[in-house]
């Protein structure tokens, strides 16, 4: 399994009311804003 899917199921795991499609887009919303705040503190 793949790094983001692991996220996503322990996401599910602890919300169970969310929806797959929900959990992978708030995984997928935190990475960006973990790249964007890295490449930030690069520059």
């Amino acid at each position: 399994m793949s790094k983001i899917n692991e996220k996503v199921e322990e996401l599910l795991a602890k919300h169970p009311t969310l929806s797959q499609e929900e959990a992978i887009k708030i995984v997928t919303e935190k990475n960006e804003r973990k790249k964007k705040k890295r490449t930030e503190k690069n520059r």
